[in-house]
């Protein structure tokens, strides 16, 4: 699993046990983790350019 489906998870178990405050905090955690893997794609792939 990875880490923005963990934090994922684990604010759904916050906001279970009625911890909003902490579930917020865990879901922007969760929401930057997938922003830099988002970023992370084209990153790479402008490294394997053909040449020519």
């Amino acid at each position: 699993m990875g880490d923005a489906a963990r934090l994922f998870t684990q604010a759904e178990q916050a906001a279970g046990r009625g911890d909003i405050t902490a579930a917020g905090q865990l879901i922007l955690r969760a929401l930057d983790c997938e922003r830099r893997a988002g970023a992370a794609g084209p990153q790479v792939l402008q490294l394997i350019k053909p040449r020519q």
